[in-house]
């Protein structure tokens, strides 16, 4: 048989596959269709909650294609129709790939409608790494398949590979999905890559031909096997001496894209996942006996070997890794501090790990028209802080798609201390509304002696000022989705550019893995933080964080300086034969306000003023012909 008959004949069975898994659903016209499956799925499809269907993934199950749709369903209350074909494919790509299907049958409401829904909750105890959103559009002539990015981070391999397979791929032109209530809009807010495709009715049944439909499942198939990071399997164990607070990894140069490290990876042992932070064998700092690991073999430190439970042979799945040339960015279109603005063919918008030689940073990458392909613009700060000069050593830096298990490690899982934290959270951030809490970022550095055990970081002198606190009150010290409260103090010695000693590496140990300041950076863009910080936030030794002051005690203490004036105000006017109570109440409140209106830190004004009357006394433009010169001028020519 032909390499072409092949082809045609695995594309006609996969056809013929999503024809069969489309009439469970298709039963009494859309209208709530109910198994029974297919015997050859009939074993792995679990129904978590009434009229939710799930088929857990075997290869990729971090990866989840959801069909909300797939069945006659209600919005507000008014009947809506099935995207039809959308539940067969999820069901089929399930199959295929190995990737995770959620399916709404009959469950009640809208799941991209509704604010809460079953499929959603059971979207956020999956926590997955990229969801597929599945849905219907009628046919268009300009597009094929249109893709809702949202606002949030969106899956850059799944968007380029769909615009590679000749399919015609519109983006945002129909539905965006930046609805608050989409199911790519809530995965997005839980920090997971997520993605609406609507696909047009022609690539559809019942009214899609067969080739039209292999085509699209194809594609899709195509897409989803190529969110498959390399995941070598079988590797051996070696233990490697490497101090470091988190789980880490040495792994053969080969397996990590263009970068020495430190990346993100899961370790997987006997169906158990663990993050650690993979080096390159390569890497400056690696130990001499983890420098010749083959292929097969990974090197893990002590806290990685238990997180394993010592396991012998384990597989490493490694996220995205998009290397790009830095310049500059442009004086009229700035980015913020932690923004890089990228090609919107390289990469699509969202939150990504930045990483140049051993430094890493948490950033958006905003689309640019004027950014060249394979090229990514940094504002200075951020090209200092990664020493991301532009020298061959350091031209290239790596944006790694992290697993949103990154920062959610070792979450405190009682419900009270979670609620009483949203519940500070959201008054800070209403207190930081009314007085404003500027950010500033900065590169961690190795803390003071004394104070690794302690909740402190040691800024320089000239922070304070900017971020408007004291020495000794509180900040928040945030790295990536994470964020912790920590002490101020001002650095009584701040640090100098350029190498260690050696005396002072072999004590402090943990700056084997942790590159040296460039010669000639200012130390007001450093942040000594304890181990203990870092190890709350999860974050590796040498990481840009934003440091930013936390509000609550601030207004606590200066509210505590009102209790004696206004206590005497209301005392002596309760004192009075008759007084006037709203008068009194009137002066507490003003008293109050013209002292709580001194922590807010003013915006300036973004514009230059002009000053018209000293523009009036510039000199007059200069005739070119005539007498004289114009008004102050001299005259030209004889």
């Amino acid at each position: 048989m032909s390499d072409e008959q092949q082809t045609s004949n695995a594309s006609d069975d996969l056809t013929a596959r999503w024809l069969v898994f489309e009439q469970v659903f298709s039963q009494d016209r859309y209208d709530g269709g109910r198994p029974p499956w297919p015997s050859p799925i009939a074993g792995s499809v679990s129904e978590p909650t009434p009229g939710l269907l799930e088929i857990t993934g075997s290869a990729q199950p971090h990866v989840v294609v959801t069909a909300a749709h797939a069945t006659n369903h209600e919005r507000d209350g008014a009947q809506k129709v099935a995207d039809r074909g959308t539940g067969g494919l999820a069901v089929l790509l399930a199959q295929v790939t190995g990737c995770t299907a959620l399916v709404a049958v009959d469950t009640p409401g809208d799941a991209n409608y509704d604010q809460e829904h079953p499929l959603k909750e059971r979207l956020a105890e999956l926590q997955p790494t990229v969801v597929i959103d599945l849905h219907g559009m009628r046919s268009r002539t300009e597009s094929d398949v249109d893709l809702g990015t949202g606002t949030g981070p969106a899956p850059s391999a799944v968007v380029a590979a769909l615009a590679g397979s000749g399919l015609r791929v519109t983006t945002n032109a129909v539905f965006d999905a930046m609805r608050p209530t989409t199911v790519t809009a809530f995965a997005q807010e839980l920090g997971i890559p997520a993605l609406q495709v609507e696909i047009a009715a022609h690539l559809r049944p019942p009214s899609g031909k067969a080739t039209a439909l292999s085509g699209l499942v194809t594609a899709l198939v195509a897409a989803i096997e190529g969110l498959a990071s390399p995941t070598p399997s079988g590797l051996t164990t070696v233990p490697v001496k490497i101090a470091s607070g988190l789980p880490t990894a040495v792994v053969h140069p080969d397996l990590l894209s263009g970068t020495n490290g430190p990346v993100p990876v899961t370790v997987v042992a006997d169906d158990h996942a663990t993050v650690a932070w993979a080096w390159s064998a390569a890497a400056d700092g690696i130990p001499e006996e983890a420098r010749d690991l083959s292929p097969t073999q990974v090197g893990v430190s002590r806290r990685l070997r238990a997180a394993v439970s010592g396991a012998m042979s384990v597989s490493v799945r490694v996220p995205p890794i998009t290397q790009l040339r830095t310049f500059s960015a442009l004086v009229d279109d700035m980015p913020g501090a932690n923004e890089v603005q990228v090609n919107p063919e390289d990469i699509t918008p969202g939150t990504y790990l930045l990483v140049q030689g051993g430094v890493t940073a948490w950033v958006h990458a905003v689309p640019r028209d004027h950014v060249r392909p394979g090229t990514v613009r940094l504002a200075y700060q951020l090209r200092l802080l990664t020493a991301s000069d532009g020298t061959p050593d350091s031209a290239l830096v790596a944006l790694v798609a992290a697993e949103p298990a990154v920062i959610r490690h070792h979450l405190p899982a009682k419900r009270v201390q979670q609620a009483s934290e949203a519940v500070d959270r959201t008054m800070e951030r209403l207190w930081r509304a009314l007085f404003r809490a500027p950010e500033f970022s900065a590169r961690v550095i190795q803390a003071h002696a004394g104070d690794d055990g302690a909740p402190i970081v040691t800024l320089h002198q000239a922070v304070f000022d900017r971020i408007g606190v004291e020495s000794g009150q509180q900040v928040l010290v945030r790295w990536g989705g994470r964020e912790v409260v920590a002490l101020a103090v001002a650095d009584h010695d701040p640090p100098t550019s350029g190498s260690l000693t050696e005396s002072v590496r072999k004590v402090q140990r943990v700056n084997r893995l942790w590159p040296d300041l460039p010669d000639g950076m200012s130390p007001h863009i450093t942040v000594r933080m304890s181990t203990r910080l870092r190890d709350q936030l999860g974050a590796p030794v040498a990481t840009v964080v934003t440091v930013r002051r936390r509000l609550r005690p601030v207004l606590v203490r200066n509210l505590n300086s009102l209790v004696v004036p206004l206590a005497s105000l209301v005392l002596a006017g309760a004192a009075l034969p008759d007084p006037h109570w709203p008068t009194l109440g009137l002066g507490t409140a003003l008293m109050s306000v013209f002292a709580l209106a001194r922590l807010r830190i003013p915006q300036p004004r973004s514009r230059a003023r002009v000053d018209e009357n000293w523009v009036e006394q510039m000199p007059g433009p200069v005739e070119a012909h005539g007498p004289g010169a114009g008004r102050g001028g001299e005259k030209v020519g004889g």
